[in-house]
């Protein structure tokens, strides 16, 4: 029997042989099938059809009168100063439309600045001067919620009712309802709240889910229900951090030391400097010793899968293997390798010094004592010791070689699993353990990265583009680092290598489809899920918004239904989490990471610096009682919050105060990565409508020339 356990967000998958199985961590051999009653705090879920007009209609309106519209631009270039003062010079103007408005993106600004009793002020104000806008009073609902007025909160969201009838305000007042009720201590008319949300809003149903374990996991009659709901917020959404947490804690209560272990190593190798998480993993290494690693996310293998597979030659990609988040490949102490054919070692200086024969397993162990490396036997005979670099090459090309059992100082470095490989593995020593460098084909390493990306794509002409895309994106990068020891890592944004083992016949037939093309003169980049907003302007949906930048609308943009012409929506109504979601964060855990750079003291206010043109985040700052810090990338600023689990930079805040201090953060979002490249889900959609992969590469970079490797001719 052959175990496959693969972190992925929060997921681990198991199977037996080659036919894998898929679960969330919470379903991994822990949690029995379970019925939830009617009766009990538990909301059914209906089974019948949701409203799909209802669901994708949108009445948001986006206009702003054009003093605004050109103040707005102010925030998106990195001016918030310029940008709030700017706008207080049209908070009393005479036209009072105007000045509603003004002081609504005052609010907004305010509170983004901790300016709490000036945002409601500011809102107040506004619903004086326009008391028939919906989204204004919804605006108050939130600021007053984030007060924590929640009463006040409660009166306009229940206002808001009077005002409008349409899905995306009545399903935000009542999250608003369900939040300042479970926040004032009344959890029973929380979760009655959250219940109607988990029938009738698809969108949020991973946040509803996780409220819900939450609230029963804090009360005794329905305790034994948290984990139902905890394991559906993570099948709807596996970067939901926070249901992963209370899992953990659950687990930890319930002496599951299993469940407990495997979750908060997951959570530990997301954020490594946290010393709470530190001290339970410490607490579990040491229960269960040196079996501790056999029980975490990682894919071991007996034998390469693969074995062959067709090699064709291109320009060659140096890949470093095993690094960690930073992009850092990891000092290994020891790997094992089995090629499934036979394979030559060859040094530097020496030339070739050993054969290795099909499917026989060797060692390489870093010895501490000579500050070198030596290559061993299965019965642990040194037979070649090396300081310098050396080659493990196949002698046939279309064998694979299987790298095994991976160790490193530290397990949570970098993903250690088992991983099969073609081309040859580069071996430098270093002065406390080697490195590996993959040295391999462009084409032979393609279908493995889609492979690490595609499991929902499934139309070919998507992945052939994908293809396109990941070509120009390698060679591009062969270009740039041809003077570096590596080009990539198996880590990196846009690749990520998880072995050819992963690999099946369509990702090759798309690879080999698409082999002539690639882009120029276009930032080959890619993500997985798309809104109608993308970073480089491309609309996903023939259905436009009419959407303008200002702070405010970000908010009602977030607000929004997706359209029914969505390109990238999914076929199954509950699985929009990478299109549209919703977390919430604890702010001491903002606080402690803001800490490993600046202790900011108590955090007071979150406030985005630089933006897009269109609002996604480029950059923070965080407030604190003792000093501020600036988070000055969106890798930065999601680790911080999230420890980097959230999905995408285009977001909005509502800071969940306590006195002076921001106790916890609601974060609304819409799709993922940066927005920019080619949008996988809408790949998709756009090849069930019919295109073939150029013209979605042409729909995802319009400005991009398509080179023909062959012929030399651009178009």
């Amino acid at each position: 029997m052959r175990r496959y356990i693969f972190f992925a967000g929060f997921l681990v998958l198991f199977g037996v042989g080659a036919g894998f199985s898929q679960t969330t961590v919470a379903d991994s051999n822990v949690l029995p099938a379970q019925t939830v009653s009617k009766a009990s705090l538990a909301a059914k879920h209906a089974d019948s059809k949701l409203n799909e007009t209802v669901l994708h209609k949108s009445v948001l309106n986006y206009s702003l009168p054009p003093e605004l519209a050109e103040v707005a631009q102010k925030c998106a270039a990195g001016e918030p100063d310029e940008c709030y003062f700017s706008y207080k010079t049209f908070e009393n103007a005479a036209d009072s439309k105007l000045a509603a408005a003004a002081n609504l993106e005052l609010s907004v600004l305010s509170l983004q600045r901790g300016l709490v009793k000036q945002a409601l002020s500011y809102i107040n104000r506004a619903c004086e001067l326009n008391p028939d806008d919906p989204f204004m009073e919804l605006t108050r609902g939130w600021t007053y919620l984030a007060a924590g007025k929640y009463k006040k909160a409660r009166k306009s969201f229940d206002d808001l009712m009077y005002l409008t009838a349409d899905f995306e305000y009545v399903s935000s007042s009542k999250t608003g309802n369900a939040l300042s009720w479970y926040l004032s201590g009344n959890k029973e008319k929380s979760a009655a709240e959250w219940q109607y949300l988990y029938t009738a809003n698809p969108y949020n149903i991973s946040f509803v889910s996780y409220m819900l374990g939450k609230i029963a996991a804090e009360m005794k009659a329905s305790r034994h229900l948290a984990p139902v709901f905890l394991q559906q917020a993570l099948t709807h959404d596996s970067k939901n951090y926070a249901a992963a947490k209370l899992f953990a804690q659950l687990a930890e209560k319930d002496k599951n030391k299993l469940r407990s272990w495997q979750y908060y190593a997951t959570l530990y190798s997301l954020d490594p400097d946290n010393k709470q998480l530190a001290k339970k993993i410490a607490k579990y290494s040491k229960e269960f010793g040196n079996k501790s690693i056999d029980y975490l996310f990682y894919l071991r293998l007996d034998q390469p899968i693969v074995h062959e597979l067709p090699s064709t030659p291109s320009p060659k990609i140096k890949m470093a293997l095993y690094a960690n988040r930073e992009q850092t490949p990891q000092e290994l102490q020891a790997i094992s390798f089995q090629p499934s054919g036979t394979a030559t070692v060859t040094d530097e200086k020496l030339g070739e010094v050993l054969r290795v024969p099909s499917y026989i397993d060797k060692q390489i162990v870093f010895n501490p004592l000579t500050g070198g490396v030596d290559l061993q036997n299965a019965k642990g005979h040194i037979e070649f010791s090396a300081k310098r670099p050396f080659t493990i090459s196949l002698v046939h090309p279309e064998r694979t070689l299987l790298i095994k059992n991976a160790q490193a100082e530290n397990i949570f470095s970098a993903d250690l699993s088992d991983k099969e490989l073609q081309g040859e593995l580069i071996v430098v020593p270093t002065s406390g353990g080697f490195m590996l460098v993959n040295n391999v084909n462009a084409e032979d390493l393609i279908p493995a990265l889609l492979a690490s990306r595609v499991q929902s794509i499934t139309h070919p002409a998507a992945l052939e583009a994908f293809a396109v895309v990941l070509r120009s994106a390698l060679l591009q990068a062969a270009e740039e680092q041809k003077d570096r020891p590596y080009f990539i890592t198996d880590n990196d944004t846009d690749f990520k290598f998880k072995g050819i083992n992963l690999i099946f016949k369509t990702l090759l037939d798309a690879s080999k489809e698409s082999a002539k093309i690639r882009l120029t003169q276009a930032q080959a980049g890619s993500y997985d899920n798309c809104g109608v907003l993308t970073a480089d302007q491309i609309q996903n949906t023939a259905d436009k918004p009419g959407y303008i930048f200002s702070p405010a609308n970000v908010s009602k943009y977030l607000l929004s239904n997706p359209p029914a012409d969505l390109y990238s929506r999914p076929q199954d109504p509950t699985q929009w989490s990478g299109i549209k979601w919703m977390y919430v964060y604890d702010g001491k855990e903002i606080q402690n990471r803001i800490a490993y750079k600046q202790n900011i003291g108590k955090l007071r206010a979150i406030m985005p610096t630089s933006l897009t043109p269109n609002g996604r985040i480029l950059s923070i700052r965080f407030e604190g009682s003792k000093g501020s810090y600036e988070a000055k990338t969106p890798q930065e600023a999601a680790f911080i919050l999230s420890a980097g689990t959230m999905r995408s930079n285009l977001f909005d805040i509502v800071p969940l105060y306590k006195g002076k201090n921001i106790k916890s953060v609601l974060v609304r979002g819409y799709d993922t990565g940066f927005g920019y490249g080619l949008c996988l889900q809408g790949a998709d959609g756009l090849a069930k409508k019919g295109m073939d992969y150029k013209g979605i590469i042409k729909y995802y970079f319009p400005n991009a020339r398509i080179l023909n490797t062959t012929t030399g001719t651009i178009n």
